[in-house]
């Protein structure tokens, strides 16, 4: 494999300032100067490796998304059943431990706030979920198929819609109510959610 090359490495680190500022002051308050500050690089340098702030936020959604994707297939591959594969999707988005990331938590719904008033953010914003409710559809069809639960097309496609906005509600609780939101309730609710609907609808 080789090397990342050193447009890439400081691209890289450029992205990693704005997540490391947005987290902490939002996307509004992150200028080019605090970027530079958290990235150790100046705005001269950022600006020759990115046009301009709007530009570093599209790499930080393209970042994360990725990041987010990387772990569920991760989980994916050591599912042996449907039940397995779809509790691989609610893990890799909402369970704790060493590869989450209060930080990206945080940028993301920063991130969704931003898909309101940019078109650009929202069209990228649009595809990521809409990539997820697809393949949480599969996952949910190959579930009902296992299971041979009685449901239609629709009642499928409502159940992944409404699992994602628990997901994106969970995000939104764990940046902006994170103190009385009982800690590591989301992943395990969410599945006896899902699979509550799976067998009762």
């Amino acid at each position: 494999m080789p090397r990342p090359s050193n447009k890439d490495e400081r691209r890289k680190q450029i992205v990693e300032g704005l997540l490391e500022v947005m987290s902490k002051k939002g996307y509004e308050n992150a200028s080019i100067q605090a970027i530079g500050k958290a990235c150790g690089l100046t705005p001269g340098l950022i600006h020759y490796h990115f046009k301009s702030k709007q530009e570093i936020l599209v790499a930080l959604i393209k970042t994360l998304s990725s990041i987010a994707w990387d772990r569920y297939e991760e989980l994916l591959e050591k599912a042996t059943s449907p039940k397995e594969k779809l509790e691989a999707f609610i893990d890799a988005a909402l369970s704790l431990g060493p590869n989450s990331n209060e930080k990206a938590v945080s940028a993301w719904v920063i991130i969704g706030a931003e898909a309101i008033r940019q078109a650009e953010v929202q069209e990228l914003y649009q595809e990521i979920i809409n990539r997820n409710k697809l393949e949480l559809i599969a996952r949910l069809s190959e579930y009902a198929t296992d299971t041979k639960a009685m449901l239609t097309a629709q009642n499928i496609e409502n159940i992944a819609m409404m699992s994602i906005a628990s997901i994106e509600g969970a995000y939104q609780l764990a940046t902006t109510a994170k103190e009385i939101s009982p800690k590591g309730y989301a992943a395990d609710t969410v599945k006896r959610f899902i699979f509550s609907l799976l067998h009762n609808s």
